[in-house]
């Protein structure tokens, strides 16, 4: 099976290529960066990519995902966010398996953990989003997987959230931990080898793919701090309102991933187990 992961040069693109490379070939293709590239805004440039390579399945992880970044430019939101999708849903074969990574950030985040079908986004970013899940979801052989995740970058130049809770950590940098934002992510490896079974088990449609729980950021940073044996000396808790000048966000992010666990027959893991793995991870590659 061949996989092309559009997008690859993100901080998902390495942990997704590792967990389709057991399938065979795993593709990463990016716009600027990486050893294989095209204009993934260049529809007749995806059609030749496609053509040469013929695969099976296509992971479509492009996106423009600063959310201010897409408040202020909503055409270039849509052109990333929407846009490809919408141009491989027309262009790949139907035999072909599209994957198309979305967000958290469809919910309107009032009341949570939320199911699939209630989706009302409150930004830019998230309406060019579940725009993108629309496109893709027009390929007859699609899988549309609602994602956010933490874990060890190795991506030159992208740091993700436990990233950089864990060097501020380590530096003691005064840092502000918001009580008010709830989400329910996965580990990046944790990610990538479900979104690799659900592909190889024939799964199809649109999913919530998170932890089995959820808790505030300020709770998964003393958590993740704990379990790393980091103090945060220098931490403070506040609430997003305390940040102004920014799109809205939704906060409570938290799905509800019953849909998924009874399609796939699977028990995901909680937003503790996944912490404790990361830190595992982490305190064994330091030894």
């Amino acid at each position: 099976m061949k996989t092309l992961i559009l997008g690859g040069t993100g901080l998902l693109g390495p942990y997704l290529q590792d967990a389709f490379a057991a399938d065979g070939p795993a593709m990463v293709v990016g716009r600027t960066k990486g050893p294989h590239r095209v204009d993934i805004l260049d529809k007749d440039a995806m059609a030749a990519l496609i053509q040469a390579e013929q695969p099976d399945t296509v992971i479509n992880a492009v996106a423009l995902t600063d959310v201010d970044a897409c408040e202020r430019d909503p055409e270039r939101a849509d052109a990333l966010n929407r846009g490809p999708a919408a141009a491989l849903a027309e262009i790949l074969a139907p035999r072909a398996c599209l994957v198309h990574l979305s967000t958290d950030q469809v919910y309107p985040g009032n009341a949570g953990p939320y199911e699939e079908d209630r989706t009302d986004p409150i930004n830019v970013y998230g309406r060019t989003k579940l725009a993108g899940e629309l496109a893709a979801s027009a390929h007859q052989n699609s899988l549309v997987l609602r994602v956010n995740f933490f874990g060890r970058s190795r991506t030159a130049g992208r740091v993700s959230l436990s990233d950089w809770l864990t060097q501020s950590a380590r530096e003691g940098r005064a840092i502000t931990l918001f009580s008010d934002s709830l989400f329910s992510p996965l580990r990046m490896e944790t990610l990538a080898g479900i979104t690799r079974n659900l592909v190889a088990d024939g799964i199809r449609g649109t999913y919530n793919l998170g932890s089995r729980d959820g808790a505030s950021k300020a709770w998964f940073a003393r958590r993740l701090a704990a379990a790393l044996n980091l103090p945060l000396t220098n931490a403070t808790e506040g609430v997003s309102a305390d940040l102004p000048g920014r799109a809205p966000r939704p906060k409570d992010m938290r799905m509800d991933v019953a849909k998924l666990e009874t399609a796939a027959g699977l028990e995901l893991p909680t937003l503790a187990q996944e912490i404790d793995a990361h830190a595992a991870e982490e305190q064994g590659e330091a030894r």
